[in-house]
């Protein structure tokens, strides 16, 4: 925390007022990065919009600091309770994001359930080979 308010020219005082921990000041640099990496589609066909979501992962994953610290912030969190929360919560409003697409794409008779099982099925295999195997996930 001191390295970040000397980094950013303010007290520690001030970035405790604004942050009660390193933990909520991580989630919250966390949600930034993925919010500027990977936009909601503003594309008016849902299958489409889905489709660039998911490369935006992808991309930002592989191509920026994004996917070195997902990775370290699994790893702290089995020993960080306070960060795996905020990181639950993170992953909730992400995943609720393309659980929005999946809605649009989906039979209007798809119930939450079969949204979450949809979205286990897409984002489980990215994840895995970003974070786990180091496999290629290429458009296919």
């Amino acid at each position: 925390m001191d390295e970040i308010a000397r980094g950013a020219g303010i007290g520690k005082d001030t970035l405790y007022r604004r942050y009660r921990c390193k933990e909520d000041l991580f989630v919250h640099l966390l949600s930034n990065l993925a919010e500027e990496g990977v936009p909601v589609p503003a594309l008016d066909d849902p299958r489409y919009a889905l489709f660039v979501f998911l490369q935006d992962i992808v991309r930002v994953n592989r191509r920026t600091d994004l996917g070195a610290i997902i990775a370290g912030i699994v790893g702290e969190s089995a020993r960080n309770k306070r960060l795996a929360d905020g990181f639950h919560q993170f992953w909730s409003e992400r995943r609720s994001i393309a659980a929005e697409l999946v809605r649009e794409i989906a039979t209007e008779t798809a119930t939450d359930e079969e949204v979450e099982l949809i979205l286990d099925h897409i984002l489980g295999p990215i994840y895995y080979r970003l974070l786990l195997t180091g496999a290629t996930v290429d458009d296919e």
